[in-house]
C-alpha cells in the first residue's frame, strides 16, 4: 500500500463560491437581475449603440443550472429583450437580428450547458471511482487482516513454480520468514502442489484437498492437509492454496491406538488372571478333600487335580505367536520414521528431552505391517519417555541401518536402566507398570514378521533392538 495522503483544506471562499453555482434559484435570480440590469441600461441612457452583446452573459448564468430546452427558452428571451431597445429597424432587419441573437445566445448557452454537463459526468464519475477505491482499500485490508489471523497456512504459486504470496502462520508453519519463502519454489516445502501446477493445461476448475508430507526449512518434515485450486492459462496459471499442520491430528491418532493396545492388554490380561483364580479356587478346593482321606492313588479327586493342573498350565503357556500372521507389507521406512517423530517429538519437548536420529539413507523397504511396527515403536519410545522422567539427562537415540538383509532398529535411552533382565519379556511380571504385557505383545508382533525383539545391554540407560527382514530379502526367501 502506498502512502496515505491527507486531505487538502478546502478555501472557505471556493467553497462559497462552489456552493452559489450549484445553487439553482440564486443562480436563476443573477441571470433576471443581469437581464434587468442591461435593460434598465439601455432604457435610461438611451444608447445610439446596442448592448446585446452583453445579454450572452444572462444566458451563460442561466445554462450552468437549466436544461437544453430551458437554454434555448432564456436565449429567445434575452434576444427579444434586445429587440426592444433598437430603433430605426424594417421588419426584416429586425427579425433578421432576432433570430442571429437567439442563434448566437442559443450557441453559447448549450456551449456552457455541455460544459457544464460534462463537468458534473466527470466529477460524478470521479466520485464513484473514490468511493469504489475506498470500498477496494476496505476490502483488501479486511482481506489481509483475514489472511494474516488465519491460523492456516495461506499461499500463492505462480506459474513458474515460485511463491509469489504468503502469510504469517505459513511462515510460522515453514519455520521461515517472509522474505525467504517469497520466489523460493514451492518443491522444496511441498512437491504435491509442484506437481499440481505442473499438470496439463487442459485440465481446467482443479480444485481438490489432499494430505501430504511438507519440509520445513530445517528439513524437518510434517504432515499437512491441503486444499488447493489452479487458476488462469499458460503463463498466467497460479495455485492458491491452503495448509494446515496436521501433526497434532496424527500424534493423538496413533495415540489412541497405542491407548487401546493398552486397554485390550489389560482386558487380556485380567480375563487370563481371572481364570487363573477361578483354576486356583478349583485345585485348593481338590486339595482340602484330599486332605481328609488317603491313599490318592486311583482316587477321582486326584485325577481331577491333574486336570485343573494341566489346564492351568496350557493357560500360563498362552503365547501371541500361535496367532494367524496378518500379510505383510513394503514399509517405507523414511515415511515410517517421519511419521513416529511426529508423534514422539512434542512428548520429548515438553519435558526437556532430546531425540537423536540415526536413519540411514537410502534403506529399503521393511516386510511388516505399518500399523502394528509403529505401534511396537511408539511402545519403546513410551517406556523411554517415562525412564528418563527423574534423570537429568534425558535424551532418546533412535538408528536405524541396514546388516544381511535385515533391518536393525534400536531405541535408546539415557534412563534408570532395568534391574532384572530375565523378566522383561515375561507376561505379568512383578515391577511392571500397567499389565506387564507390553514388552510381551510387542516381542509377538514382531515375531509374526519373521523379526526379533530382544534386549541390548548397554553401560547407562536401557536399549532394544528390533531385527526385520526387509522386503527385497523375504523375496528371494519365497522365492
Amino acid at each position: 500500500m502506498g502512502p496515505i495522503r491527507k486531505k487538502q483544506p478546502v478555501p472557505r471562499l471556493t467553497f462559497r463560491a462552489r456552493s452559489f453555482i450549484t445553487n439553482r434559484t440564486r443562480m436563476m435570480q443573477l441571470a433576471i437581475a443581469l437581464v434587468l440590469l442591461l435593460a434598465g441600461l439601455e432604457w435610461y441612457f438611451d444608447f445610439d449603440f446596442s448592448l446585446g452583446i452583453f445579454y450572452i452573459f444572462p444566458v451563460i448564468v442561466a445554462a450552468m443550472v437549466l436544461k437544453r430546452w430551458q437554454v434555448i427558452l432564456a436565449a429567445i428571451f434575452c434576444a427579444f429583450v434586445r429587440g426592444l431597445f433598437t430603433s430605426n429597424e424594417d421588419m426584416l432587419e429586425h427579425i433578421l437580428r432576432f433570430c442571429m441573437a437567439t442563434i448566437a445566445y442559443t450557441g453559447c448557452g448549450l456551449l456552457i450547458y455541455q460544459i457544464n454537463y460534462s463537468q458534473r459526468l466527470m466529477l460524478e464519475h470521479y466520485a464513484r471511482i473514490r468511493i469504489e477505491q475506498r470500498l477496494r482499500q476496505k476490502a483488501e485490508e479486511q482481506l489481509r487482516l483475514l489472511a494474516e489471523s488465519s491460523p492456516a497456512g495461506l499461499l500463492t504459486v505462480g506459474s513458474t513454480g515460485k511463491i509469489i504470496a504468503v502469510n504469517q502462520a505459513a511462515c510460522t508453519m515453514f519455520g521461515a520468514d517472509e522474505a525467504s519463502l517469497l520466489n523460493h519454489p514451492i518443491r522444496d516445502y511441498l512437491p504435491l502442489l509442484a506437481d499440481a501446477l505442473s499438470l496439463s493445461p487442459d485440465i481446467d476448475h482443479i480444485r481438490t484437498s489432499a494430505t501430504t508430507w511438507a519440509r520445513r526449512s530445517d528439513a524437518t518434515v510434517f504432515p499437512a492437509a491441503t486444499w488447493f485450486s489452479i487458476y488462469g492459462a499458460k503463463e498466467q496459471r497460479n495455485l492458491a492454496a491452503i495448509v494446515v499442520d496436521h501433526s497434532e491430528e496424527v500424534r493423538d491418532r496413533e495415540r489412541n491406538h497405542f491407548e487401546q493396545m493398552v486397554h485390550y492388554n489389560r482386558v487380556l490380561a485380567g480375563a487370563v488372571s481371572h481364570e487363573i483364580r477361578n483354576l486356583c479356587s478349583a485345585i485348593a478346593v481338590v486339595t482340602s478333600n484330599l486332605g481328609r482321606r488317603s491313599p490318592v492313588a486311583g482316587d477321582a479327586d486326584f485325577h481331577a487335580l491333574k486336570s485343573l493342573v494341566g489346564g492351568l498350565s496350557k493357560l500360563a503357556s498362552f503365547d501371541l505367536r500361535n496367532q494367524a500372521r496378518k500379510a505383510l507389507s513394503q514399509v517405507s521406512a523414511e515415511s515410517l520414521f517421519d511419521e513416529l517423530r511426529v508423534i514422539i517429538d512434542q512428548d520429548w519437548e515438553d519435558i526437556g528431552g532430546t531425540i537423536h536420529w540415526k536413519i540411514d539413507s537410502g534403506l529399503a523397504g521393511i516386510a511388516a505391517d505399518r500399523h502394528n511396527l509403529l505401534q511396537v515403536l511408539l511402545n519403546l519410545s513410551q517406556n523411554a519417555l517415562r525412564a528418563v522422567d527423574s534423570c537429568p539427562r534425558k535424551e532418546l537415540t533412535i538408528s536405524a541401518m541396514e546388516r544381511d538383509r535385515h533391518c536393525l532398529i534400536q531405541v535408546c535411552d539415557t534412563g534408570v536402566g532395568v534391574g532384572n533382565t530375565e523378566l522383561l519379556f515375561q507376561p505379568f511380571h512383578p515391577g511392571s507398570q500397567g499389565s506387564g504385557l507390553g514388552l510381551y505383545v510387542s516381542r509377538a508382533i514382531v515375531r509374526n514378521f519373521g523379526g526379533e525383539l530382544h534386549y541390548v545391554p548397554v553401560e547407562t540407560g536401557c536399549c532394544f533392538e528390533i531385527v526385520i527382514p526387509l522386503s527385497n530379502a523375504l523375496v528371494v526367501n519365497q522365492v
